[in-house]
């Protein structure tokens, strides 16, 4: 191989962990607005939520630590391996936040399931009386949200 393949391969690897990177971040500040708001306005929060805030949290210190290596220690044996092993545990997190956020495949029209409880897409979700200081969404924009995570989550893997 010629000396200008190392270059390349390095140059594909930053493109794929800054993929990575963004796409965990996208996740993580969506269900970080979750679980502020849940908690803020007394909603039970879901432990799917708390998973899924949880990985992509995760996800971006290993792919962030991953970039480091990238420019240290790529090529190294051991190295490598670790990486292969984490790519695959992250590619299989990766696939739970794409099934866990699947209520947002649909058009979000009518009646949706989001994190905040299943109702009509264009009613404003209720706060139980504990009135935080959080603005609560519509249903249809929660739905939407998690559209973008599934999205997101579909672009990682």
């Amino acid at each position: 191989m010629g000396s200008g393949s190392g270059l390349a391969l390095k140059s594909l690897q930053w493109i794929n962990r800054a993929i990575q990177f963004c796409c965990a971040a996208i996740i993580l500040g969506i269900f970080a607005y979750f679980l502020a708001t849940l908690n803020n306005h007394g909603f039970h929060i879901g432990s799917w939520v708390m998973a899924v805030a949880g990985l992509s949290a995760l996800a971006i210190l290993y792919t962030g630590f991953a970039l480091l290596l990238l420019c240290c220690l790529a090529g190294h044996p051991v190295i490598s391996t670790l990486a292969i092993i984490l790519d695959l545990a992250f590619l299989g997190s990766f696939i739970y936040i794409a099934v866990a956020n699947r209520h947002g495949s649909g058009r979000c029209n009518g009646r949706v399931n989001t994190p905040f409880g299943t109702g009509s897409a264009p009613q404003h979700v209720s706060d139980n009386g504990h009135g935080g200081f959080t603005k609560l969404p519509t249903y249809r924009q929660a739905c939407r949200m998690e559209t973008a995570c599934l999205a997101v989550a579909v672009v990682a893997v």
